[in-house]
Protein backbone atom coordinates (compact mmCIF):
# COMPACT_ATOMS: atom_id res chain seq x y z
CA UNK A 1 0.00 0.00 0.00
CA UNK A 2 2.89 2.41 0.25
CA UNK A 3 3.42 2.64 -3.74
CA UNK A 4 2.29 5.53 -4.89
CA UNK A 5 -1.06 5.48 -7.23
CA UNK A 6 -0.86 5.68 -10.95
CA UNK A 7 -3.02 7.20 -13.37
CA UNK A 8 -5.62 5.31 -14.99
CA UNK A 9 -4.48 6.55 -18.65
CA UNK A 10 -0.66 6.90 -17.57
CA UNK A 11 0.81 5.16 -20.51
CA UNK A 12 0.36 8.60 -21.97
CA UNK A 13 2.32 10.24 -20.26
CA UNK A 14 5.09 8.08 -19.35
CA UNK A 15 7.88 9.00 -16.78
CA UNK A 16 11.00 9.97 -18.40
CA UNK A 17 13.66 7.54 -19.23
CA UNK A 18 16.43 8.55 -15.88
CA UNK A 19 19.27 7.01 -18.36
CA UNK A 20 18.40 9.26 -21.28
CA UNK A 21 21.25 11.27 -21.91
CA UNK A 22 21.56 14.86 -21.01
CA UNK A 23 22.00 17.87 -23.25
CA UNK A 24 25.04 17.86 -25.04
CA UNK A 25 25.16 14.01 -24.80
CA UNK A 26 21.74 13.84 -26.67
CA UNK A 27 22.42 12.13 -30.35
CA UNK A 28 19.50 11.78 -33.00
CA UNK A 29 19.66 8.57 -34.58
CA UNK A 30 16.46 8.37 -35.35
CA UNK A 31 15.11 9.42 -38.62
CA UNK A 32 13.15 12.77 -38.47
CA UNK A 33 10.56 13.39 -41.03
CA UNK A 34 11.45 17.12 -42.45
CA UNK A 35 8.11 17.68 -43.63
CA UNK A 36 5.21 16.13 -42.13
CA UNK A 37 2.82 14.55 -44.03
CA UNK A 38 0.64 16.85 -45.87
CA UNK A 39 -3.57 16.65 -46.09
CA UNK A 40 -3.06 15.85 -49.97
CA UNK A 41 -0.72 12.58 -49.10
CA UNK A 42 -2.89 11.35 -45.63
CA UNK A 43 -6.14 11.02 -47.81
CA UNK A 44 -4.52 9.86 -50.84
CA UNK A 45 -2.64 6.89 -48.86
CA UNK A 46 -6.24 6.41 -46.29
CA UNK A 47 -7.94 6.20 -49.88
CA UNK A 48 -5.12 3.69 -51.23
CA UNK A 49 -4.81 1.47 -48.31
CA UNK A 50 -8.54 1.09 -47.54
CA UNK A 51 -9.25 0.15 -51.30
CA UNK A 52 -6.07 -1.83 -51.20
CA UNK A 53 -7.79 -3.61 -48.45
CA UNK A 54 -11.18 -3.95 -49.66
CA UNK A 55 -9.53 -5.31 -53.13
CA UNK A 56 -7.56 -7.71 -51.13
CA UNK A 57 -9.93 -9.63 -49.06
CA UNK A 58 -12.13 -9.73 -52.37
CA UNK A 59 -8.88 -11.20 -54.19
CA UNK A 60 -8.63 -13.69 -51.52
CA UNK A 61 -12.15 -14.78 -51.42
CA UNK A 62 -12.09 -15.32 -55.19
CA UNK A 63 -8.66 -17.75 -55.15
CA UNK A 64 -10.33 -19.61 -52.51
CA UNK A 65 -13.37 -20.55 -53.98
CA UNK A 66 -11.76 -20.87 -57.40
CA UNK A 67 -8.61 -22.72 -56.71
CA UNK A 68 -5.13 -22.57 -57.89
CA UNK A 69 -5.12 -21.18 -62.06
CA UNK A 70 -3.01 -18.55 -64.01
CA UNK A 71 -5.40 -15.89 -63.38
CA UNK A 72 -5.38 -15.79 -59.13
CA UNK A 73 -1.69 -16.06 -59.68
CA UNK A 74 -1.61 -13.04 -62.03
CA UNK A 75 -3.87 -11.31 -59.41
CA UNK A 76 -2.01 -12.21 -56.11
CA UNK A 77 1.12 -10.66 -57.75
CA UNK A 78 -0.57 -7.96 -58.79
CA UNK A 79 -2.36 -6.96 -55.46
CA UNK A 80 1.18 -7.95 -53.59
CA UNK A 81 3.21 -5.47 -56.30
CA UNK A 82 0.60 -2.74 -55.39
CA UNK A 83 0.52 -3.60 -51.62
CA UNK A 84 4.52 -3.14 -51.39
CA UNK A 85 3.80 0.36 -53.76
CA UNK A 86 1.45 1.78 -51.47
CA UNK A 87 3.40 1.09 -48.25
CA UNK A 88 6.33 2.81 -49.28
CA UNK A 89 3.91 5.35 -50.19
CA UNK A 90 3.65 6.06 -46.44
CA UNK A 91 7.72 6.31 -46.53
CA UNK A 92 8.55 8.26 -49.34
CA UNK A 93 9.98 11.92 -47.80
CA UNK A 94 13.04 13.18 -46.40
CA UNK A 95 14.21 12.66 -43.08
CA UNK A 96 17.57 13.79 -41.41
CA UNK A 97 19.42 12.41 -38.74
CA UNK A 98 22.45 13.81 -36.75
CA UNK A 99 24.73 11.80 -38.73
CA UNK A 100 22.79 12.34 -41.97
CA UNK A 101 19.98 12.94 -44.55
CA UNK A 102 18.20 10.10 -46.33
CA UNK A 103 15.66 10.91 -49.28
CA UNK A 104 13.41 7.64 -49.39
CA UNK A 105 11.91 7.22 -52.82
CA UNK A 106 8.97 4.84 -54.02
CA UNK A 107 11.90 2.30 -55.35
CA UNK A 108 14.69 3.60 -54.48
CA UNK A 109 17.26 5.74 -51.01
CA UNK A 110 19.66 7.91 -51.05
CA UNK A 111 21.55 8.48 -47.52
CA UNK A 112 24.06 11.01 -47.26
CA UNK A 113 26.14 12.05 -44.68
CA UNK A 114 26.67 15.51 -43.39
CA UNK A 115 30.19 15.34 -44.14
CA UNK A 116 29.35 14.95 -47.81
CA UNK A 117 27.20 17.31 -48.03
CA UNK A 118 28.45 20.88 -49.18
CA UNK A 119 24.89 22.52 -48.89
CA UNK A 120 21.18 23.19 -49.50
CA UNK A 121 20.60 25.04 -52.07
CA UNK A 122 16.94 26.32 -53.35
CA UNK A 123 16.18 26.59 -56.65
CA UNK A 124 13.59 27.61 -59.38
CA UNK A 125 12.41 24.95 -62.22
CA UNK A 126 10.28 22.03 -62.99
CA UNK A 127 8.78 19.91 -59.95
CA UNK A 128 6.58 17.17 -60.17
CA UNK A 129 3.09 18.05 -59.51
CA UNK A 130 2.06 15.98 -56.00
CA UNK A 131 4.56 13.53 -56.60
CA UNK A 132 3.11 12.72 -60.21
CA UNK A 133 5.62 12.53 -63.28
CA UNK A 134 3.62 15.91 -64.62
CA UNK A 135 5.96 18.67 -64.24
CA UNK A 136 5.47 22.20 -63.01
CA UNK A 137 7.34 25.62 -62.14
CA UNK A 138 8.07 25.96 -59.01
CA UNK A 139 10.68 26.09 -56.24
CA UNK A 140 12.67 23.07 -54.80
CA UNK A 141 15.15 22.26 -52.18
CA UNK A 142 18.30 20.15 -53.51
CA UNK A 143 20.74 18.22 -51.29
CA UNK A 144 24.48 19.65 -53.18
CA UNK A 145 27.21 17.05 -52.54
CA UNK A 146 30.83 18.09 -52.16
CA UNK A 147 31.58 16.24 -55.43
CA UNK A 148 29.39 19.07 -57.24
CA UNK A 149 26.60 16.62 -57.56
CA UNK A 150 22.48 17.70 -56.28
CA UNK A 151 20.07 15.21 -55.41
CA UNK A 152 16.58 16.35 -55.08
CA UNK A 153 14.50 16.43 -51.79
CA UNK A 154 10.76 16.03 -51.23
CA UNK A 155 10.77 19.65 -50.51
CA UNK A 156 9.42 21.64 -53.45
CA UNK A 157 6.19 23.69 -53.75
CA UNK A 158 4.10 21.36 -55.60
CA UNK A 159 4.58 18.49 -52.87
CA UNK A 160 1.24 16.82 -52.19
CA UNK A 161 2.94 17.83 -48.37
CA UNK A 162 3.15 21.36 -49.05
CA UNK A 163 0.86 21.77 -51.99
CA UNK A 164 -1.17 25.34 -51.99
CA UNK A 165 0.67 25.88 -48.14
CA UNK A 166 3.97 28.46 -49.39
CA UNK A 167 4.26 29.10 -45.58
CA UNK A 168 4.82 25.31 -44.77
CA UNK A 169 7.22 24.85 -47.97
CA UNK A 170 9.67 27.89 -46.64
CA UNK A 171 9.09 26.10 -42.89
CA UNK A 172 10.70 22.51 -44.31
CA UNK A 173 13.64 24.31 -46.69
CA UNK A 174 14.32 26.64 -43.19
CA UNK A 175 14.27 22.92 -41.26
CA UNK A 176 16.49 21.41 -43.85
CA UNK A 177 19.00 24.45 -43.82
CA UNK A 178 19.15 24.61 -39.89
CA UNK A 179 20.03 20.52 -39.88
CA UNK A 180 22.56 20.59 -42.63
CA UNK A 181 24.24 23.72 -40.28
CA UNK A 182 24.19 21.41 -37.03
Amino acid sequence: MNEPRKPIFGFLWPAPDPDAPLDADYRQVRKVRITPRGPLRIIGLVVATAVMVTTTASFMLAAVSAGLSPTTLIGAALTATLLVAILRGWVVGTYVTDAGISIDRTWSRDVVLWSEVAGIECSSGPTPFLGLPLRMTGMRSYVRLAGGSRIATHVYTASPDLWLRPEAFDMARIRLERWQQR
